[in-house]
């Protein structure tokens, strides 16, 4: 276990944060997966933390000047880079054949991109929401279903989704019903396919050092939303999906894991 990050923090109230990864040498060596909304945050955590481990990644977002950025970051041969933007259902079936080609196939897929903005109203907002965070993860599941279930036969392979904490909250807010529902679909499809040897699981990251939160834990590490009072690091998620990746967890299916420090309980 190697320290990754251990802050003081003084704001009134003092948070003490410390944070390990785990090097399991190479435990996804030969896997190839997708990591959607990959550019930054708990995306490009997940990607450095797969690459790390031994595997081939596709990284996916709309920005690419940011995708540019990560890949400049990460700093290895084994990443890849796809600009897509997840709401676009016409390029879907064109996109995952792209990440295949890139790899030679696709063995785990995450469903990372999401879009939130909380002061927004109306419907334009709403269609936005549900367009990137739900209509794009239930088709994007349907369609690299029907890639694992064609190109690796018994072999099958993994679809991590990730929610959020918000998806166990009841709420009008459009994000919050997003989120219901892709907890709902993780469920149904593990359901559905996991006799064709195709794992489907969900993470729920809580209040998230990153961009979406507008936190940042080297301005302040403290939550008071929390129960461990700290905010939950994209890396925090990176270990938990990287497990999921690995063939040790290969009985976990059709859970939503959360990641949250304790807020929801």
């Amino acid at each position: 276990m190697k320290a990754l990050r251990d802050y003081l923090k003084y704001d009134g109230k003092i948070t003490h944060l410390t944070m390990s990864q785990i090097n399991y040498g190479g435990v996804l060596k030969g896997k190839r997966i997708v990591v959607t909304g990959g550019g930054s945050g708990i995306g490009l955590a997940m990607a450095r933390k797969f690459v790390s481990e031994g595997a081939d990644v596709v990284i996916t977002g709309r920005n690419k000047e940011k995708l540019e950025q990560a890949k400049t970051s990460i700093n290895d041969t084994h990443l890849h880079i796809l600009q897509w933007d997840v709401s676009d259902m016409s390029v879907l079936s064109g996109k995952i054949k792209e990440c295949a080609d890139m790899m030679g196939g696709i063995d785990i897929f995450v469903n990372n991109a999401a879009f939130v903005e909380r002061k927004q109203t109306g419907e334009a907002f709403y269609d936005k929401t549900m367009e990137t965070n739900l209509k794009a993860v239930y088709f994007i599941c349907k369609e690299v279903v029907n890639h694992m279930i064609a190109c690796n036969g018994e072999k099958g392979g993994k679809i991590i989704n990730i929610s959020s904490l918000n998806g166990h909250m009841s709420s009008t807010h459009p994000y919050f019903i997003s989120k219901w529902g892709v907890n709902a679909l993780t469920k149904g499809y593990a359901k559905e396919y996991a006799g064709n040897n195709i794992i489907v699981n969900a993470i729920a990251p809580g209040i998230c050092a990153s961009s979406i939160n507008y936190q940042d834990v080297n301005e302040n590490a403290y939550s008071d939303g929390t129960l461990i009072n700290r905010i939950v690091l994209p890396e925090d998620i990176a270990e938990v999906a990287c497990f999921l990746c690995s063939d040790a967890a290969n009985c976990i299916v059709g859970q939503i894991i959360t990641v949250d420090g304790g807020f929801t309980l």
